[in-house]
């Protein structure tokens, strides 16, 4: 690694993750001064004010530059949709289990002041104020939640950058001038069409302001700079900033200077999760090809820039909930690069940019930006060979995906075939089209194995006796498998109806609150439209709650058909009893339930086959459902670590897992322990559920031995593996190539290993960097696995 890399690399390990306060303030200013203004407008006008106040700096050695807050590291936040729990939870900043920021008194007196105007006014507040009381009670039981949407901004988009790198700021302002002039007095929503398009003229010249100010000090800067390569540098990057994003980029180094400001200013402007890069080889690779060609580039250079972008995106960091971090620790923040796949024609896009992709990320080995390679069946073994050239050094970060099952899947929710080709991944595991997309991924979770606890106690919680869900029926006197799995349906259903419910008064809120006109300039659709991002303007707008725990259902309906309703060998009174007293005095039932029912994971077609059940019922019930911007609702089976505190809240199950265990984690990972016939196995199993219904996909989390690795051929092997997951129709997998001793030595010595990082469930992270629950529960399920 060069010097330059090195040395940004080390200043962002030994910077402090803490929270700064400065956005906050400069945001409840520009509301304050704007009170007579319409929603969208305080929203741009808010931007303004923060891009042309906010602190600014170019360090040392950066040739990609902009600023998330003050110092590298620190995380701005955002009063106006999370007044209430930041108030409540800023205390505990410094000191909850995972995701830690320093705050210091100053800061906390700051908010608390900033925090008066948002009384009542803040998104989580606004949301809180609106939801029905008996809708309240049942959210409060903790089987379904959504920890996230009330409380942030939508996030979970890729802009558009192919046409934004091509186009600019300047000539897009002008569009909407064009359109501003063109609407028409007499239609009824010509005010909302006027304020729209004003909001999003004001926040792209804020942008504009915000590139300038940088170019401005990149000069000051080369006055004073001695070195003359540094010299050159500032007034090269002074160039860059007076250029882009005002109009189009001429040059690799501009578009991926682009790039970063288009991310800043989105999370900027909002604090949405999964703020995602989109297909870079397709659209960067023509500013690299035509650099290389005139000689302005080589090979070196264009992946020390790579390097330098890869370097900035992980200063982007979030400071979410004490409920939100539990469930996406780490930090998590999904922004994905996508590689591979296929162009309109079919043909395959693997190109220098991919490759660069790839390796830039082996040298830097950060958590961010996360990796999504697309393969199919005519994917170039080049891309292959490289996927296991990074996996193999054990950076635990690429994740890889079924292109073929993807495009079929992303067709069923409503995708054009024009577009369907096109997408990339964000967050997980969603599917987007690239700059067209509103998916609200991540809309909440339901968990699905307290749904079967309830099935099994009619709709009472064997934990605290509370009726939580419809009654059943007892399920003592259920005389077939099928009895439990209506049940199962009825509760899922039930608190399915619940979250949609949750998720429509939350989006509405969104819509009538807190408005995304930048947002909306970078998402095809809205600029044609005239209709905020928020209120439906994009393309194709979804909803996609998550269904935690399906394989602990699989395996628990797997155990009482075996040994209640065939063999007979226990009866369900007797079960159910030993679930309710968490198996005490009962572990002969419990190492049986556990130990000799067929299992998730090992190639058995009737264990697979009830993991497929308790996903389908889950995708059945959101089926015919609408969000509030006129999208449809489908399922997603992935939940980073929500398997954790999902699992608190779950008594004990048929499976033999212990009450307060965790879940299966990922989303269709096998149990931990239970799958013993090896990876291939698992892709089999795997490629049993419906994966293809579950519209925003479903992650399997792999740990390997990096004794894999070693031995005649075995790098081959591994790549046709890679390769399998078309013919297995798996829909995503990843891997964490690391063994057990290392983790728990990480665990205990948190500074030799800041560098460590592992895949969680779809996402990564830094090991150190999580809570000693998650740690505790990647640990468990670390063990050798064999071809």
């Amino acid at each position: 690694m060069k010097d330059r890399i090195t040395e940004l690399r080390d200043a962002f390990f030994s910077a402090v993750r803490a929270a700064d306060t400065e956005r906050a303030v400069l945001v409840t200013e520009s509301y304050r001064q704007n009170e007579n203004k319409s929603e969208t407008m305080k929203k741009a006008l808010a931007l303004r004010h923060v891009m042309e106040h906010m602190t600014i700096a170019i360090h040392k050695n950066e040739l990609i530059v902009g600023c998330h807050a003050q110092k590298v590291r620190s995380t701005p936040l955002f009063p106006e949709y999370a007044a209430g729990w930041i108030s409540k939870q800023m205390d505990d900043f410094s000191t909850r289990p995972g995701d830690r920021f320093a705050i210091t008194e100053e800061q906390k007196g700051q908010l608390r002041e900033c925090l008066k105007y948002w009384e009542g006014r803040a998104l989580d507040e606004r949301v809180e104020a609106c939801i029905p009381k008996e809708l309240t009670r049942i959210i409060d039981f903790g089987v379904v939640y959504n920890a996230s949407y009330s409380s942030k901004s939508p996030g979970h988009l890729v802009p558009n950058y192919e046409y934004l790198l091509n186009t600019g700021f300047e000539q897009m302002i002008t569009i909407c001038e064009e359109k501003l002039e063109a609407l028409d007095l007499k239609k009824d929503d010509y005010i909302e069409k006027r304020e729209f398009y004003l909001s999003c003229i004001e926040a792209m010249r804020a942008v504009i302001l915000y590139a300038e100010r940088f170019s401005k000090l990149a000069k000051e800067l080369a006055e004073q700079e001695e070195d003359l390569q540094r010299r050159r540098e500032l007034l090269e990057i002074a160039a860059n900033c007076a250029r882009v994003p005002a109009k189009p980029a001429q040059t690799y180094w501009e578009a991926l200077q682009f790039l970063y400001f288009i991310q800043l200013s989105i999370q900027l402007e909002g604090n949405g999760l999964a703020i995602s890069i989109g297909r870079m080889d397709k659209f960067l690779y023509p500013f690299y090809k035509a650099n290389v060609e005139n000689g302005s580039l080589t090979h070196e250079s264009a992946l020390e820039l790579m390097e330098c972008l890869y370097l900035k995106l992980s200063e982007i960091d979030k400071i979410s909930s004490n409920e939100s971090t539990a469930v996406n620790t780490g930090p998590a923040h999904g922004q994905t690069i996508t590689v591979g796949g296929t162009l309109a024609d079919g043909s395959d896009i693997t190109n220098d940019v991919t490759i660069l992709v790839l390796e830039a990320d082996r040298r830097i080995a950060l958590a961010q930006p996360d990796i999504a390679v697309r393969i199919h069946k005519n994917t170039s073994q080049r891309l292959i060979d490289e996927v296991t050239r990074n996996v193999k050094m054990g950076l635990n970060k690429v994740k890889i995906y079924n292109d073929e099952l993807i495009t079929e899947a992303v067709k069923r929710i409503g995708v054009q075939e024009k577009d369907a080709y096109n997408f990339s991944f964000l967050g997980c595991s969603e599917p987007v089209i690239d700059g067209k997309t509103n998916s609200w991924g991540n809309s909440g979770h339901i968990n699905l194995s307290k749904c079967l606890e309830l099935a099994l106690n009619d709709g009472q919680c064997m934990i605290t006796g509370r009726q939580m869900g419809p009654h059943t029926g007892d399920a003592s006197l259920f005389t077939s498998i099928e009895d439990v799995k209506q049940a199962y349906r009825e509760q899922v259903n039930y608190f399915t109806d619940i979250l949609v419910k949750y998720d429509r008064v939350i989006d509405m809120c969104h819509k009538m609150y807190l408005r995304l006109p930048f947002c909306s300039a970078v998402i095809e659709g809205c600029i044609e439209k005239g209709e905020d991002f928020e209120v439906g303007g994009a393309e194709y707008n979804f909803a996609s709650p998550l269904g935690v725990g399906p394989i602990t259902v699989g395996d628990s309906l797997m155990a009482l058909k075996k040994f209640v309703f065939e063999e007979k060998t226990l009866r369900m009174k007797e079960v159910l009893e030993a679930l309710r007293t968490d198996f005490q005095g009962k572990e002969a039932l419990r190492m049986m339930l556990k130990n000799r029912a067929p299992k998730y994971g090992n190639d058995l077609d009737e264990p697979d086959e009830m993991s497929n059940f308790a996903i389908s019922v889950f995708c059945d019930a959101l089926e015919g459902y609408k969000t509030a911007r006129g999208g449809v609702f489908t399922a997603g089976i992935y939940y980073m670590t929500a398997n954790v505190p999902n699992g608190k809240r779950t008594a004990a199950t048929p499976n033999g897992r212990h009450a307060g265990e965790p879940l299966n984690d990922g989303g269709v990972s096998p149990t931990h322990g239970d799958d013993r016939l090896g990876a291939t196995a698992i892709f089999k199993s795997a490629g049993k559920l419906c994966n293809v219904r579950a519209g925003h996909g479903s992650v399997l989390n792999q740990l390997l031995h990096p004794s894999i690795f070693k031995g005649e051929g075995c790098e081959h092997i591994f790549g046709e593996y890679v390769r399998s997951i078309c013919d297995c129709g798996v829909w995503e997998t990843q891997f964490n190539v690391v063994t057990k001793e290392d983790l728990m030595e990480a665990r205990e010595n948190p500074e030799k290993y800041r560098g460590l990082v592992v895949r969680v469930a779809g996402y990564s992270a830094f090991f150190t960097a999580l809570g000693r629950e998650v740690q505790d529960d990647i640990i468990d399920r670390t063990s050798l696995m064999e071809f």
